[in-house]
């Protein structure tokens, strides 16, 4: 009854608060979640108060979210319902994981000591509205596990205070909605792309290691621009980047992001996003689909686009910017060569991600197979000509594949059979159902498309075989002239 009392503005601050205050909580217990181990049940059971106290802080948020807001805060608060809606629930299923491996008391509670209230958190990461992680695997057993978290602990902790140092609350509050979780992904992790990985490895990895070498000449590049064929890894590659060089902060960055309703609001937004990135250093911005943001200019767009371009442009290599700055911004693209040249400039490492080759298309599909433990008659033989036979297919179009042949099997039984039918009586997949699944999946990417991507990549960017092309011959004496 009390809170269909409160005046709109009333209602507005309890729910903000209420959704700040979950955030913290759940951040911090996701943080100790990841650093305890499994057989350290003091920790566990602590964790699962904070989750305790995180949820009712959600329920709170999600009551409030009902009643009367403030006009102008309506679509904040109805964005900001959802992520806690997906999160709550994301909450709940950990929690319950953490109950069953450790059940109460036989007094009927925890034995640990309550967490304080008024404990301000610390947190690794802000929340992402895609939904909150506790565990983390990786799929490729322990020691990928231990990597993650050896790297989750080196990272340093920044609250919401932190980030907004120096910021509007009113522009860099939503843009902490779009920092993602780290979620352990490791180069290693994906499927071809080899030059890619080595090129953003000497980049980006290596400096992290021993920032002390890297200094100089040798100082790593703020800007990196992943260009290729669409479904190839290009976000997966940014994710196993900001994992293996230990960022804080991962801002997934879209042009909803950066656009306003209100002139003047567009550049503002910018400012704030590159602020938030420097107070939590090293950071990474990542912005998928940076042509539709930064294309080349031209008399026919409007003054808002073109401020914001230019602030963007300022703020990344500017006499706002510094070379000291830990700050990575990694744009993707299929269409390179509508950028802006000055954007061009900004990112000097222009990376091709192109199609996988044979070898990387085979180990997709086995991959594929063993991970979704789907039954196969696959031989060796069998994966190498179904490689071949998908030459210019994109990973995204082998998962489609894959996914098509599976459902062959299932495709010859009844509806009677299918709703009596185990896993282990569904027949393996053969060679046939991907003859028949490559039929209706056709490769994504035309030739023509690659020829644009790879004449960029030979003209303004890096090609596979620029290691080998550095690597040439020594110089014979007869060749050297001594002044």
């Amino acid at each position: 009854m009390l809170a269909r009392r409160l005046s709109p503005q009333n209602n507005y601050e309890t729910f903000n608060n209420a959704y700040h205050k979950s955030k913290e909580i759940v951040l911090s217990a996701i943080v100790m979640d990841e650093r305890s181990d499994k057989c350290d049940e003091m920790k566990k059971r602590e964790v699962m108060e904070l989750y305790k106290s995180a949820i009712k802080h959600f329920e709170t948020a999600l009551r409030y979210a009902k009643q009367n807001m403030p006009s102008d805060k309506a679509d904040e608060v109805e964005k900001h319902r959802v992520a806690v809606e997906k999160n709550l629930r994301s909450t709940k299923g950990r929690l319950g994981d953490l109950e069953k491996m450790y059940p109460p008391t036989s007094k009927g509670r925890t034995a640990v000591a309550r967490v304080q209230p008024n404990q301000k958190p610390t947190v690794a990461v802000a929340p992402s509205s895609n939904g909150l992680r506790a565990g983390r695997t990786t799929g490729r057993g322990n020691g990928s596990a231990d990597r993650g978290r050896c790297q989750t602990i080196g990272r340093t902790k920044m609250s919401r205070a932190d980030l907004l140092k120096g910021v509007d609350d009113k522009f860099g509050g939503p843009l902490l909605d779009e920092i993602l979780d780290i979620t352990g992904l490791q180069m290693s992790d994906i499927e071809g792309a080899e030059s890619a990985k080595k090129a953003l490895e000497e980049a980006v990895i290596l400096p992290a290691i021993n920032p002390s070498l890297f200094s100089g000449l040798r100082q790593p590049v703020q800007g990196i621009l992943l260009f290729g064929p669409p479904g190839n890894g290009k976000t997966m590659l940014a994710r196993a980047v900001a994992t293996e060089c230990g960022s804080a902060v991962f801002l997934n960055i879209s042009a909803a992001t950066l656009t306003s309703k209100w002139v003047g609001d567009a550049e503002k937004i910018v400012k704030a996003l590159f602020q938030i990135a420097r107070n939590g250093q090293p950071s990474i911005i990542f912005i998928d689909e940076i042509d539709s943001i930064l294309c080349e200019r031209s008399d026919k767009e409007t003054e808002v686009s073109r401020r914001m371009k230019t602030e963007f442009l300022i703020q990344m290599d500017g006499i706002c910017s510094s070379k000291t700055d830990r700050l990575l911004v990694i744009g993707a693209t299929n269409r390179p060569e509508e950028l802006d040249t000055a954007v061009l400039r900004r990112f000097p490492k222009r990376i091709l991600v192109d199609v996988p080759d044979e070898k990387a298309r085979a180990n997709l599909v086995a991959a594929l197979l063993k991970k979704h433990k789907t039954a196969s008659d696959l031989t060796s033989c069998q994966l190498r000509e179904l490689a071949t036979k998908t030459e210019g297919y994109s990973n995204s179009d082998i998962v489609a594949l894959c996914r098509e042949a599976a459902m062959v099997p299932i495709r010859e039984m009844s509806r009677r059979q299918l709703k009596q039918a185990t896993e282990a009586q569904v027949r393996p997949i053969q060679i046939s159902d991907f003859e028949s699944a490559l039929m209706a999946i056709k490769p994504s990417t035309n030739q023509e498309m690659r020829r644009k991507l790879r004449h960029f990549a030979e003209v303004s960017g890096q090609m596979v075989g620029i290691t080998r092309a550095i690597k040439r011959k020594p110089l014979g004496t007869s060749q050297l002239r001594i002044n």
